[in-house]
């Protein structure tokens, strides 16, 4: 498989022996009840051992964003600084994200759910060497009831042979994100706690799997009181 898998959640030292990389979000750190961004990241940034490691932005406003990107950025040349395509108001930041990259700042475009998004991100990061990736986001586009691979094929299409960019595969769901992710020539998955725990059911086939499950049923099943 050539698809490099990313532990994507704030529990980085149990993970990160398993992974090639690390993200996280504005979310996941918010969910785990930590308060200090400053000293996450600093944390964050030792656990992951010099692996690629992405950090969000908080703020909406153009100016601040560009101010926490480049604070961000210099933690380290590991760095990768998440930008959502779009703001809350529905603005692009594809332009920000442009000058930024420029600039040296090597982004993770993220919140990527549309072909325009998708070719916005893609322009904005083609014509320079610094490296970047393209967050496109699979699992909230099923969850829409829609397919998202036509999004991979665009960017696909549109990065060639450009190694300073990858594409990722965004919002694992499940084991069979994995392989999906390869067939449709992701660079990138990110795989977050609950399915990071279940990777090793690809080392069984569909039989073992079958009988696993078999298994557990009745070991759970031999725990109830059924008297006939």
């Amino acid at each position: 498989m050539k698809t490099k898998i990313y532990y994507d959640g704030v529990n980085i030292k149990e993970f990160i022996d398993q992974v090639d990389g690390v993200t996280t979000n504005t979310s996941y750190i918010a969910s785990a009840g930590i308060t200090d961004y400053n000293k996450f990241i600093d944390e964050s940034i030792e656990a992951a051992k010099g692996k690629p490691i992405s950090f969000q932005v908080t703020e909406t406003d153009m100016d601040s964003i560009i101010n926490q990107a480049k604070y961000i950025a210099e933690k380290g040349e590991n760095v990768y600084v998440k930008i959502p395509i779009v703001l809350p108001n529905g603005e692009s930041t594809k332009e920000i994200i442009r000058d930024l990259h420029i600039s040296g700042v090597k982004v993770n475009i993220t919140c990527i759910h549309t072909i325009q998004q998708t070719i916005d991100a893609c322009s904005s990061v083609i014509y320079n060497e610094t490296p970047s990736i393209i967050s496109l986001f699979a699992g909230g586009v099923f969850d829409s009831g829609s397919d998202p691979k036509k999004m991979f094929d665009v960017a696909n299409d549109l990065i060639g042979n450009n190694k300073n960019i990858e594409i990722l595969y965004a919002g694992c769901q499940r084991v069979y994100s994995v392989p999906e992710a390869d067939n449709w020539k992701s660079n990138i998955i990110t795989v977050p706690d609950a399915v990071m725990k279940k990777l090793n059911r690809m080392e069984y086939d569909e039989l073992e799997t079958s009988i696993k499950k078999s298994k557990l049923f009745f070991e759970d099943g031999s725990k109830l009181n059924f008297n006939l």
